[in-house]
């Protein structure tokens, strides 16, 4: 009988034992799985969030600032190509309006020329005071023609280079970017006007 008491006391310590004392195969796997949680990052409020949310802001940001670049580059050239047509739409036109609307284009992109190039430094964005490809294929295009067909040239190629500026310029209004979306806000009205002047003169 005493045997048998010492037996089950035995018995239960064992189990008990079992009970506390994971396996190191069970540990290894538990620590695997924990390496393949997302680690986790704080937030100002003292939260902790996935890593993998750090990394979509992350991304947001580049994205954003992919769009700041792009946005400076495109319209600092489509500013000095409205300039430049308007220097030739200045000599070229045969009307007094048409001539007068070179004269409001190279006034005006001058100014947002020398704007958007500040921007430009301020935003670490490299530029270039040549015409891409595409431009300069354009504007070669319309110093090729005279008279009538160049005021008919003249006054479509405005009419597209502002609608699509229009495009830009809105969007860039809703910039998370603080300078950017500034900018955009200030000199949209002078898109919208321009392009408001060159359909009624078609």
């Amino acid at each position: 009988m005493k045997n048998l008491v010492i037996l089950i006391n035995v018995v239960v310590i064992v189990g008990i034992a079992a009970i506390f004392n994971v396996p190191e195969d069970l540990q290894s796997d538990v620590n695997d799985q924990n390496k393949n949680m997302p680690s986790k990052a704080t937030t100002e409020s003292g939260h902790t969030l996935p890593s993998d949310f750090a990394g979509f802001s992350k991304a947001s940001k580049t994205k954003s600032d992919e769009f700041v670049t792009a946005f400076i580059t495109e319209m600092a050239e489509a500013r000095l190509m409205d300039l430049e047509e308007g220097k030739i739409a200045q000599q070229r036109s045969t009307t007094k309006d048409l001539k007068s609307y070179g004269t409001l284009m190279v006034n005006d992109q001058t100014e947002m020329l020398r704007e958007i190039k500040k921007l430009a430094v301020l935003k670490n964005v490299s530029l270039s005071n040549e015409l891409g490809p595409d431009k300069a294929e354009g504007l070669k295009d319309l110093k090729e023609v005279h008279g009538e067909s160049f005021d008919k040239k003249f006054i479509k190629m405005m009419t597209i280079d502002h609608k699509r500026d229009m495009k830009k310029f809105e969007r860039a209004t809703r910039s998370s970017d603080a300078d950017v979306q500034v900018f955009a806000t200030r000199y949209l009205p002078y898109i919208q006007s321009h392009l408001e002047r060159i359909r009624a003169l078609k």
